[in-house]
């Protein structure tokens, strides 16, 4: 380099090149130019700078009057901060510089900025709930007891994830009561539906798992498509079942809800994992390979999944789900896909606002619902009992569901081999004791050597204690109670048959 080219670089900023960078100089007070990095970190300082409760931190930018959150560390925020140095440079950013530059903002953003509320899609206060509409006027749905309106902005900063697409603009009036027509289902099952959906899209926890079950044909991937566009539509809908629980959790960090399509039984580990989705649970991981930092994650997410197999076999699971046999679809009765899904299209406005009225109609009333009895997942069925009211459903939700849980328990029975032994057992007994091996020996003598020779059936005293525990709630509402003892020739087993007032 020349010693001109030194010198000239050591000049101050004539105005017209402070004016041309939008108020930033390329220059430092002593005339030197700045580096990339310093340019950068100026940049993302205009920007609004935060964090949430897990200190992950957060810019807020905007753009032709829109403003617009997204992770610090997201290709976003990078992209954006490399085209600004490029309108500033006419020159693109090094990997170095960006990475320098980053660093330093999110540690601005964890211990100068303010912590704010981050959602993605759906967040629920104490007294209202917002809804990212997803289009690119980042409009939102705010809804309380007083009623339903699209807003600008409320106090929580929304993010948006890849794929994400809008919901529809609400029409004034709406109904549910045109929903059924694009759902293959029993119309006695309609309640369970649009009581996940009311879940899901007013963001009430826990969240019940939705299950759609039936043989090929019976239109499961297109109803989880149609359910999934009232709540969270994504360019990508219906996702590939997992390879194992970490991509789930990928799914499920970036998304509102977890659609798995099309699957083929469900191992146990993926059978806790949409517990936890359910009910909530913490996820603990490395943060790097290189250090022994932790990540701990809470995820609880709305879970919709189809397959022809049963799937919610567990009872953990299955208490947690609302289970749909979808019938067959005659050939008469199919449409080609552009016409269902015009149609669609141009009922979903009022199908939203008739969700929209409904959770208006759930903060007006969930204090004052009352139930005779009190069923597992107890606050889902106070919330959609509350949204039904003033749509003149109330109570349809419930007897769907204590319905549906009986059918639930029925099916996880009869998937269990030990179950059906037992059952079987117990259809001559009004009571049965013996050692463990004693039981063993039973229940393979009821099952036959097909079943006693398979990958379900427990292979030590130990694997059939275990299974006995996980049946032992299903097996009680089913009439037959398992107790354990220990006597002076060791443990045993007690079977009973209940009375009837006793279950």
């Amino acid at each position: 380099m020349s010693a001109e080219a030194n010198i000239l670089d050591r000049l101050p900023p004539t105005v017209e090149q402070c004016s041309s960078t939008g108020g930033l100089s390329l220059f430092d007070s002593e005339g030197r130019k700045k580096s990339q990095a310093a340019l950068l970190i100026e940049i993302g300082k205009k920007a609004l700078l935060f964090h949430d409760s897990s200190l992950n931190a957060y810019a807020e930018i905007e753009q032709d009057g829109v403003k617009s959150s997204m992770p610090i560390r997201s290709r976003e925020f990078k992209e954006y901060l490399g085209h600004e140095l490029y309108k500033l440079t006419e020159k693109g950013a090094s990997s170095n510089a960006v990475r320098d530059a980053i660093s330093t903002l999110e540690a601005v953003a964890k211990f100068d900025g303010e912590m704010k509320t981050v959602a993605v899609r759906v967040h629920q206060s104490k007294d209202y709930v917002a809804i990212d509409l997803g289009c690119a006027g980042r409009k939102i749905i705010k809804i309380n007891k007083d009623g339903w309106e699209v807003v600008d902005s409320v106090p929580v900063k929304f993010i948006r994830k890849k794929g994400m697409t809008a919901l529809p603009l609400p029409a004034e009036t709406g109904s549910i009561d045109s929903l059924i027509k694009y759902l293959n289902i029993k119309p006695e099952e309609l309640p369970l539906i649009y009581g996940w959906v009311l879940c899901a899209l007013a963001g009430v926890k826990p969240y019940p798992v939705l299950v759609l079950q039936g043989e090929q044909g019976t239109g499961k991937s297109m109803t989880s498509r149609v359910i999934r566009s009232l709540v969270d539509p994504s360019a990508v809908p219906l996702r590939s079942p997992p390879k194992d629980t970490k991509d789930l959790l990928v799914s499920a960090a970036n998304n509102h809800t977890v659609i798995l399509d099309n699957l083929s039984g469900i191992s146990p580990e993926m059978s806790d994992c949409l517990c936890r989705f359910s009910t909530g649970g913490g996820i603990d991981s490395r943060a790097l390979y290189t250090d022994n930092e932790q990540n701990l994650i809470e995820i609880q997410r709305p879970v919709l999944v189809n397959g022809i197999d049963d799937i919610a076999t567990r009872p953990d699971l299955a208490e947690r789900a609302l289970l749909v046999n979808l019938p067959v679809i005659k050939p008469s009765e199919r449409k080609s896909e552009s016409e269902f899904w015009a149609n669609f299209e141009e009922d979903r406005p009022a199908i939203l606002a008739g969700l929209l009225n409904g959770i208006v109609s759930g903060f007006k009333h969930r204090h004052s619902i009352k139930l005779e009895s009190v069923p597992r997942m107890a606050d889902v069925t106070y919330w959609v009992t509350a949204c039904e009211r003033d749509l003149g459903l109330e109570g349809q939700f419930n007897a769907a569901h204590e319905k549906n849980q009986q059918s639930a328990i029925e099916a996880g029975i009869e998937s269990s081999p030990i179950g059906s032994a037992i059952m079987a057992l117990m259809s001559g007994h009004e009571r049965w004791s013996g050692n463990p091996n004693e039981l063993m020996a039973c229940l393979a003598d009821i099952a036959g050597d097909y079943q006693s020779r398979s990958r379900a059936w427990p292979q030590s005293a130990k694997g059939l204690s275990n299974t006995i525990k996980r049946l032992e709630p299903n097996l009680r509402k089913m009439g037959v109670l398992v107790s354990r003892s220990r006597g002076k020739s060791g443990r045993f087993y007690i079977i009973e048959r209940l009375s009837t007032a006793n279950l």
